[in-house]
């Protein structure tokens, strides 16, 4: 990657990017109000990397594949909405593709893997096919957008938890490295792939139920 591409992976990287990420808790609220205990936090990011975040993570590299050669991104799109049963998590993706987009759209106007997004199924893809096209046009490689889409996710579940159940900051980093290092046996297997077919599916129906509940209550601070 040239040295464009790294700044962009740091700023697709940082919490303070404006694209409504701090709304959301990477599912951390929805499984406190569900019943989870903060020491079993860890255990809940590690489990979440594994499944939902990896799903979306492969979603991301198949999605980047189809910018790169100016496929659909239909198909890959229907293939995460299938591996993703929740719909209040579909819905709370799409949210959070939508200002992904929108800021993609205003830093590369003229960018053919980013106008190409708005071509699909729904009104506004999902936060990882938008992830994938900006890796597109921006020259990320596979594996470093595999990293990025970790990270992020756990770095917001962590941010959410001290927000939600309030503790030593320095105890949250060791969340995300513990959870993002779950990941790392996979990563050079999800970098590879090369179609929606393989993207993997990989739920988690306690998460999801506790997803479902929390979009119906008026009691929260995050989105998801």
């Amino acid at each position: 990657m040239d040295s464009a591409a790294h700044t962009v992976t740091m700023l697709l990287a940082d919490a303070r990017l404006p694209s409504g990420g701090h709304a959301f808790s990477a599912g951390v609220e929805p499984a406190v109000q569900g019943g989870l205990a903060r020491a079993d936090v860890g255990a809940f990011l590690r489990a979440r990397a594994r499944t939902t975040t990896l799903v979306d993570a492969a979603t991301a590299v198949v999605a980047r594949r189809a910018g790169l050669s100016g496929a659909p991104y239909t198909p890959v799109e229907r293939a995460w909405a299938a591996r993703t049963p929740s719909r209040a998590a579909r819905t709370a993706s799409i949210d959070l593709g939508r200002g992904l987009l929108r800021l993609a759209q205003r830093l590369w106007p003229q960018s053919p893997a980013i106008d190409a997004l708005t071509g699909g199924d729904t009104a506004t893809p999902p936060r990882p096919i938008v992830l994938g096209a900006i890796a597109a046009h921006a020259g990320l490689d596979a594996e470093t957008l595999v990293r990025v889409a970790v990270y992020d996710d756990m770095a917001g579940g962590v941010a959410a938890l001290l927000k939600l159940e309030p503790g030593d900051p320095v105890d949250g980093v060791r969340l995300v490295i513990d959870a993002c290092a779950a990941v790392d046996p996979f990563i050079l297997q999800l970098a590879a792939l090369d179609s929606p077919e393989a993207i993997p599916a990989a739920s988690a129906p306690e998460s999801e139920a506790w997803t479902e509940a929390h979009a119906v209550t008026n009691r929260r601070l995050f989105r998801a």
